[in-house]
């Protein structure tokens, strides 16, 4: 019975989608590419104003293109040699995390070592996970000595701090090394493989450290290798590597240095945009056409077959078997409901087994809608396309993002024993709302207390795909918390969903 319960504020947003029409397959596909080549633009230059920022010279800013240049043009079919580099680029990046987070310097020799010794030994017997594990607790247990030992002014101390920096650098090179015997175990690198990727990993690792410039500019090129790859797999756009590297390069040759206010300007500018395509992407999946195309078409078929069915502006689909007696219910009535809810192949997802009491208020557009039109004793066949429904986030597992849905209702009259809504939800409410998926409350029988609707607003599509999308756009900005994430997310190297 839960089924057909949202949010009011869900209900709200639902209504304002677009009703579906036939795809035009070949204008997604061009949207598609511009969207790409648009997305492709507005990230190069929320990277090229960062690197502007901190990169302020016109000598410092063409040592950084020069890196960053040369690193994107490499063979990107080159799977081995581009791997061992970003291992070596990892190091980079945990490092200026971990120097953030306890102000220590990592040994690039120790880690180096670490790791190439590790990489190289195929007699370990330990399974990969615990291996993992234990360096994690390892790592872990060296971070909170340091910071320990941070916290004692005494100066003999520093000596110390500086042997658990080198054994947290080994630390990660063992961590490295380890993960990627497993890797070429499961891929069943060749000698060739294994030299392709420890000369990308020597070329990087190799780099003088303190030349600020060319680390930021192999580290950007790096950046913009993952970010694409995630693009392409999340939203299914290519971004355009010339028209990234050209757009870079045009905001560093500008000898005008940025300001923050300039950052945020380009970088909220992007946000929406990204935000933009992200509903794009999302509307335009596969599934989601698919799904689209199957409501279009049974609607078609059933208003074909039946002309009794009428369609209604908002693209409600219904047929009135019992017209029902008296005057229609309002809003806030709480009507005593009996239905059935089933997909468009006929099969049932949600019925109620006794007479259940809600308010049209307290249902999705599409039910709402039809509880309006109907007055006690009525009969109704109601066809909710997506837009009315569950729109783009489905419900649970039993009813897919886009599905148009088709319920048999039967209102048998105003529940006068259930008490009226409350205006706010408690604490306590709003943390069991929280839990349900897609904002759903559960109704109980009419001969009880009726549902209480939760009146705390849920994030909105907006919110929720901007809070995505700086996933995919941003990078760590030294801002009051974001190094820790950053710290968090960088951890994790080549989809192992492991630490460090």
């Amino acid at each position: 019975m839960k089924k057909i319960f949202l949010f009011a504020a869900i209900a709200a947003i639902m209504s304002g989608f677009a009703m579906a029409q036939e795809p035009d397959l070949e204008l997604i596909a061009k949207m598609r590419e511009i969207k790409g080549d648009s997305a492709t633009i507005m990230l190069g230059k929320v990277y090229g104003t960062q690197t502007a920022m901190n990169h302020t010279t016109a000598e410092a800013r063409q040592s950084f293109l020069k890196a960053f240049t040369d690193m994107m043009n490499l063979d990107q079919k080159n799977e081995f040699y581009l791997e061992g580099k970003g291992l070596a680029e990892q190091f980079y990046r945990n490092s200026e995390n971990v120097n953030k987070q306890l102000g220590i310097h990592m040994s690039r020799k120790a880690f180096a070592q670490a790791f190439l010794t590790r990489f190289s030994d195929t007699t370990s017997t330990v399974p990969i996970n615990d291996e993992m594990r234990d360096i994690n607790k390892q790592a872990k247990r060296l971070m909170e000595e340091i910071g320990e030992l941070k916290k004692d002014s005494i100066a003999p101390q520093t000596a110390l701090i500086e042997l658990k920096a080198d054994s947290l650098s080994q630390n990660m090179g063992n961590f490295f090394g380890a993960q990627m015997q497993n890797v070429s175990k499961k891929k069943n690198l060749n000698e060739g493989d294994i030299v392709r990727l420890l000369d990308g990993f020597n070329s990087s690792i190799n780099i003088d450290e303190n030349d600020k410039p060319l680390v930021d500019g192999t580290l950007l090129a790096s950046e913009y290798r993952a970010i694409e790859q995630k693009i392409k797999r999340q939203l299914g756009l290519n971004l355009n590597k010339d028209t990234y590297i050209a757009t870079v390069a045009s905001v560093l040759n500008d000898p005008k240095v940025p300001t923050k206010e300039d950052f945020k300007e380009i970088d909220s500018q992007t946000q929406a945009y990204m935000t933009g395509v992200q509903a794009f992407a999302k509307e335009n999946s596969p599934e989601a056409l698919t799904q689209k195309g199957l409501g279009k078409k049974y609607i078609e078929n059933q208003m074909e077959k039946d002309p009794k069915f009428i369609q209604a502006p908002s693209g409600l689909v219904y047929k009135i078997l019992t017209p029902g007696n008296g005057k229609k219910f309002n809003e806030t009535d709480k009507i005593k409901v009996m239905y059935k809810g089933t997909h468009v192949d006929g099969t049932t997802f949600d019925e109620s087994k006794e007479p259940v009491a809600f308010a049209p208020n307290q249902v999705v557009p599409g039910f709402k809608e039809a509880l309006l039109m109907m007055s006690p004793g009525a009969k109704m066949i109601a066809i909710l396309p997506y837009n009315i429904a569950y729109g783009d986030r489905g419900a649970g597992k039993d009813i897919k993002p886009f599905e148009t849905l088709v319920f048999e209702i039967e209102t048998l009259g105003i529940d006068d024993s259930a008490p009226a809504a409350k205006p706010a939800a408690t604490k306590k409410e709003e943390k069991v709302a929280a839990d349900k998926p897609a904002g759903k409350v559960n109704a109980k029988p009419a001969d009880k207390a009726a549902a209480k609707p939760v009146t705390k607003t849920p994030a909105t599509k907006e919110e929720k795909t901007s809070a995505d999308n700086q996933k995919l756009t941003k990078k760590s900005t030294g801002k009051k918390g974001s190094s820790k994430k950053a710290t968090q997310k960088r951890k994790t190297h080549h989809g192992s969903g492991r630490e460090w």
